[in-house]
């Protein structure tokens, strides 16, 4: 068999080179499945034995944003990006589908084919399809998706039936990554991510700040506890900017007291922005701090701080 051939070429003989360990590293090609599955993640209570945990039927939309790396690992640029899967186009990036700024034909946006439809909790996506695959992947409410625009709850995960050994792999690259990271970054870049962690500052006996190395120990230990969502979010600008919206909060620079649903500078009582019901006001602020409109506030408070 292959393997027996294998294991006999890999011992080396007098007449026979040593592979150098970059050579001897390389990887299989690996096969792809036909197609892929994913299901959604919440079960509901089954009416009797043999009913369905999930709905006969949902559908999510197929359109999002999402934070996409322009740059790379070394130097990322992340920056929002808009999705969309349609039917029969070979991008799913908003802005490779219009070119030249041209918007498509509503006949083709209506496409019932684009819909994306669980039955019965699961949706099978043929190989072939790499656009649609593509954007379930990257859709705010994958499971698997780590670094989401939205802080919205997981609405379905890719379930895996392949060999793990690439992913063990991965993950102890990402381990070292992580830990490297939370070794070497700088104070102000940490501080906001391990408050983000829920990284306690404060000892709760006694009520007195702790120790930074501490901090960083706890920081590190977080790293390697998740290391996909560490550097995902360690990347993230809305980290820096939640951080911020609640130091103004605890400096009492921002209130949410005045009038229900909205936000305003204590100082002068002026309105920042309305904040909807369905999010805690920090969720909202920070959503509103990453758009245009809420450049201005940010400068504001950076100002105030």
């Amino acid at each position: 068999m292959a393997k027996a051939t294998s294991e006999l070429a890999s011992v080396p003989t007098l007449g026979t080179p040593t592979e150098s360990p970059k050579k001897a590293s390389l990887k299989k090609a690996k096969k792809e499945p036909e197609f892929y599955i994913f299901r959604l993640v919440e079960e509901h209570k089954k009416a009797h034995e043999s009913a369905s945990p999930f709905p006969p039927v949902f559908t999510i939309p197929n359109t999002d944003t999402i934070l996409w790396n322009y740059g790379t690992e070394e130097n990322p640029d992340i920056q929002p990006r808009e999705i969309r899967f349609v039917d029969g186009m070979k991008t799913i990036f908003v802005d490779e589908q219009e070119k030249n700024g041209t918007p498509l034909a509503d006949s083709v946006l209506a496409k019932q084919s684009s819909l994306l439809t669980f039955e019965q909790g699961y949706l099978k996506v043929d190989s072939w399809n790499k656009p649609k695959y593509q954007y379930l992947l990257l859709s705010n409410q994958c499971e698997q998706n780590n670094n989401k625009f939205k802080m919205i709850k997981n609405t379905y995960k890719l379930l895996d039936f392949g060999n793990n050994d690439d992913k063990i792999v991965e993950l102890g690259k990402k381990k070292d990554r992580a830990y490297d990271l939370a070794r070497t970054a700088p104070e102000e870049d940490m501080i906001p991510h391990a408050k983000f962690l829920g990284i306690p500052f404060i000892h709760s006996s006694t009520g007195e700040e702790r120790d930074m190395y501490a901090i960083r120990e706890d920081y590190k230990a977080k790293a390697l506890e998740n290391p996909t969502k560490f550097l995902d979010m360690a990347n993230n600008p809305k980290i820096k900017l939640r951080f911020l919206i609640e130091k103004g909060i605890e400096k009492s620079i921002i209130t949410t007291g005045i009038v229900k649903n909205q936000a305003h500078w204590v100082a002068t009582r002026q309105l920042i922005t309305e904040l909807p019901a369905n999010a805690t006001a920090i969720d909202a602020l920070t959503e509103f701090a990453s758009t245009e409109d809420g450049a201005g506030f940010v400068s504001t408070l950076k100002m105030q701080l």
